[in-house]
């Protein structure tokens, strides 16, 4: 391994490419200086330029907007002849009672459900299917249960019409309100359900879709283009499915219990072949889950590898969640202009229906990762959910920690890989899934870790019926079952209790004494590092009005010098100070203030750590330099001296007791600093983007490459993920952020996250060398940040050098951090080759560490269904003259397999 501390081009590794000659930083610098440091204009010479700050300053105006809430407890609709029946009024009952208990109802607005013609139940079911129901009002109890067999799974009383009309009143209401800009997001804790309804069937406890129906009547109404709907219900939401799939404005992603149909709904079309039709086509997305027992960690990886970077592609206007809460623990069954999320809790940890082991804190997570999309606007609904303890916490979806160091079920990394590969070819973001030839050459042997072979399986056998079960036809869990899932979140209830209170405020440091460390006629030619950087940054901050909206951190006094020397050597810290046996450069400059501000730089990051660990805000950021994450144990450079971000990673851990730090560089250059400082270290994981150029790009250090790892206690704990080729835009940085940063820093559970924040990556920088990261992009990160460590976040300004797109890129962070709309990134271009190289290499090194990177795997370019595989694989073995050519034909028949269709 190389020394660190030696910055030569001599120090390559053996077998890289032959070098062009390193370029210094002072030619870089002198390179960009005659690059305009400010976007004046959208015409040059009459040549339009596209306006890349657009997007932000479209975000100036800034308006407080409410959560708002709608509730439809349905006390008349229960199944009359059967009281132990689980989709009954108490549900939304228990739900209320533990919104109410954490105070949380009185922080939203309740609206009024409007009420609307016949015609608004017309737009996703049929008349015959309407008037069929209402006729039920009149019908005695035995006609009741008579007319209820005719359904599957389906109990009406003579108030189910009525109810039922008013639930979807009452979430067509909430999706216009929000859709339409009055509020922030919403709730509905709504009940009877709907997202089994079809056009016309009612359909297990659903008799009027309240998802599709919020949808369309969104985008008739102009307030929505494209609906992203997520469906985390551990039932499949047929109804929703079908009502849409030859649709491309309404994307359905589906997260269910599936068992190779073996569980209910028992459908084939629940499979993840089904992808939609005509328009609609790759529009629908279904994740079969195939066993039961799955945690957080395997529904996070769900999210991270699927849905994360779909959302993103597709952006939406509106989010819809129709939130299922049966997966959670303890439910039996589950063992984007707008975001409508169908929230059904039954795979909640405990629900009997689910049987999973989903805890109320993943909800509260995923919500928080996608609320960076449709600005903000997001409608949640209530499907399902039988558990009612682990139903209320799932409604109160508040995203504390995830426990460390995940595992992925192998059952669901395959059928995450086969989604990947049904989808490929309708999605830019799984094109760049890496791909073999399958089988080969007759040989059906695969490398079952680093291969997969897309295979689909269909166990149920349909059984004919008329006539339906109508009480005693649910699971029913035990007594001792109820018990151990109520003291499992009774726990939970109790670790949420001692969690984090504290208000959303966002805090900032900030002093005008940090522009008075500047070059002096000494220094040479003016370095991009200067003053100006704060004062442009200031000035945007009170310009989007930021400085009324964040709170100025009272500055503490610490013992400056003794924290300095906690992470430097003294003699270092000496010399620096006393500008005593130091060589000044271009990039590494003194004055008379320049002692000053380092010290100052400590008081500010310090002030700024305690106050975020003391909760007098939430996160915040340190507006301060000099930068320091090129700051060495003995050694300064690249304009930094000190290592602010580690001396405040070891204050967190020595005085407030921390036990993981999370530090995440996106600063162009790698931090070479904080590497070496934190490098023998497990309580700080280092995550550094940056540009490598096989060791030719600044600081020029082969320690910078995706192989150095750590060493001793901190081995697996220092991430280089460095680019080699090309300029990079949004899509390079986006896909290392969700195939790499987050799953990786999940794995890890921060109790704290620290994020060198340095803008040179963005567009126009001088020393970017033309890579094209946008502020919004920045923001974003921030946002898919925030779930961790309870949201203690703290940003510190490293580098960024192009005036404005440094200080729109600080408020963009800022803004997400105060939980306000941030302009979508665009994805447009196509992502660098060398970007998933880079991947790639990252994957196969960290994977064994951290498991949540093990689901991704090259994937075959073939697809069976499991009695063909079957057939191939005694084809295979056999070994017969005859088998090549019955291979051949199997093959090709396999490859003629359709995607799922309605008219088949």
């Amino acid at each position: 391994m190389k020394n660190y501390g030696d910055t030569s081009a001599s120090a390559s590794s053996e077998g890289h490419l032959p070098q062009k000659p390193l370029k210094s930083l002072r030619q870089m610098m002198s390179e960009g200086r005659n690059k305009n440091l400010r976007y004046t204009s959208k015409t040059s010479y009459g040549v339009e330029v596209t306006d890349h700050y657009e997007a932000v300053n479209k975000y100036k105006d800034f308006e407080e907007k409410k959560t708002a809430y709608v509730e439809q407890e349905s006390t008349g609709h229960y199944c009359i002849w059967d009281k132990n029946y689980p989709e009954n009024p108490e549900r939304v009952a228990c739900a209320r009672r533990r919104l109410e208990a954490l105070n949380l109802i009185e922080r939203c607005e309740r609206i009024t459900p409007k009420t609307f013609p016949n015609e608004l139940f017309l737009l996703k079911h049929s008349k015959d299917l309407f008037e069929r129901l209402e006729k039920c009002s009149l019908m005695s109890d035995a006609e009741l249960r008579e007319e209820s067999s005719k359904w599957d799974a389906v109990f009406i009383s003579r108030e189910t019409f009525e109810d039922a009309k008013l639930s979807t009143q009452a979430a067509v209401s909430l999706t216009l309100k929000v859709a339409g800009n009055a509020y922030k997001n919403g709730f509905a804790l709504i009940r009877p359900p709907g997202h089994h309804a079809m056009e016309n069937a009612f359909c297990g406890y659903c008799f009027m879709n309240n998802v599709s129906i919020s949808a369309d009547a969104a985008i008739k109404e102009g307030l929505a283009k494209r609906v992203l709907i997520v469906d985390y219900d551990i039932h499949h939401g047929q109804g929703v499915q079908q009502l849409f799939y030859d649709r491309d404005d309404v994307l359905y992603f589906s997260i269910h219990r599936y068992e190779h149909g073996e569980f209910w709904p028992n459908l084939r079309e629940s499979d993840l072949d089904y992808i939609g039709s005509g328009r609609g086509k790759g529009y629908n997305v279904n994740v079969p889950l195939n066993k039961t027992g799955l945690g957080d960690s395997d529904y996070l990886a769900i999210v991270f590898n699927l849905l994360l970077p779909l959302a993103y592609e597709f952006n939406p206007d509106l989010i819809l969640i129709s939130a299922g809460y049966d997966a959670a623990i303890g439910c039996p069954e589950f063992n984007p202009d707008l975001i409508m999320i169908s929230s059904g809790y039954d795979s909640c940890l405990g629900d009997e229906k689910g049987e999973m082991l989903v805890t109320p804190h993943f909800y509260g997570h995923l919500i928080t990762l996608l609320s960076g999309l449709a600005n903000g606007k997001l409608v949640v609904l209530l499907e399902g959910g039988y558990f009612k303890e682990s139903l209320a916490e799932g409604d109160v979806c508040y995203p504390a920690t995830i426990e460390s160091n995940p595992t992925v079920d192998p059952a669901l990394q395959k059928v995450i890989n086969s989604v990947k590969y049904m989808l490929r070819d309708y999605w830019k973001c799984f094109k760049t899934e890496e791909l073999f030839e399958y089988p080969r050459d007759g040989n059906m042997e695969i490398d079952e870790l680093e291969e997969y072979v897309t295979c689909l399986e269909y166990k149920h056998v349909p059984r004919e019926t008329n006539v339906y079960e109508t009480a005693d036809c649910y699971p029913v869990q035990s007594k001792e079952d109820v018990e151990k899932f109520t003291a499992m979140i009774t726990e939970l209830r109790t670790v949420y209790a001692q969690s984090r209170r504290c208000n959303n405020a966002v805090g900032y440091v900030y002093d005008d004494s940090l522009l008075s460390h500047k070059p002096t006629s000494e220094t040479g030619k003016c370095p991009p590092e200067r003053p100006e950087r704060l004062i442009e940054i200031m000035m945007r901050f009170k310009e989007f009005g930021l400085n009324n909206r964040c709170r100025p951190i009272n500055i503490s006094r610490f013992d400056q010098k003794g924290w300095l020397e906690k992470v430097h050597s003294a003699e270092y810290i000496q010399n620096i100070l006393n500008r005593v046996n130091i060589t000044e450069k271009v990039d590494w400059y003194f004055n008379s203030h320049t002692a000053e501000a380092i010290l100052n730089c400590i008081s500010y990051i310090l002030s700024l750590a305690q106050s975020i660990s003391n909760d007098d805000v939430r996160a915040g950021i340190a507006i301060i330099r000099p930068p320091g994450h090129h700051a060495m144990h003995s050694q300064g450079s690249g304009f930094c001296f000190v290592n602010n971000v580690v001396i405040a990673a070891q204050y967190l851990i020595e005085k407030q007791h921390y036990k993981r730090i999370l530090i995440v560089d996106f600063d162009i250059h790698h931090g070479n600093g904080t590497q070496e400082l934190t490098y023998e270290r497990s309580d700080i994981l280092y995550i550094s983007i940056h540009r490598f150029d096989q060791n030719r790009f600044f600081p020029a250090s082969e320690a910078a490459d995706y192989t150095y790892t750590g060493k001793n206690n901190g081995v697996g704990y220092n991430i280089n993920i460095p680019f080699n080729k090309d300029k990079k835009k949004n899509i390079d940085y986006w896909t290392v952020w969700y195939k790499l940063v987050l799953p990786i820093a999940y794995c890890y559970n921060p109790d704290f996250v620290i994020v060198s924040a340095g803008f040179d990556a963005g567009i126009y920088d001088p020393l970017g060398g033309g890579y094209q990261v946008t502020p919004e992009m920045y923001g974003h990160f921030v946002q898919t940040l925030k779930p961790l460590a309870s949201g203690r976040i703290l940003l510190a300004l490293e580098g960024g050098y192009h005036l404005e797109t440094t200080a729109l890129s600080v408020v963009a962070c800022v803004k997400a951090l105060l939980g306000e709309p941030l302009p979508v990134p665009t994805f447009s271009e196509e992502i660098s080759e060398d970007t998933l190289e880079t991947i790639r290499n990252v994957v196969r090194q960290h994977k064994s560490k951290w498991p949540l990177l093990q689901v991704n795997k090259k994937i075959a370019k073939f697809w069976c269904m499991k009695d063909q595989l079957v057939k191939l694989e005694e084809l295979s073995r056999a070994g017969a003259a005859n088998s090549r050519q019955q291979i051949q034909d199997l093959v090709a028949q396999c490859e003629n397999n359709a995607t799922g269709s309605y008219n088949a």
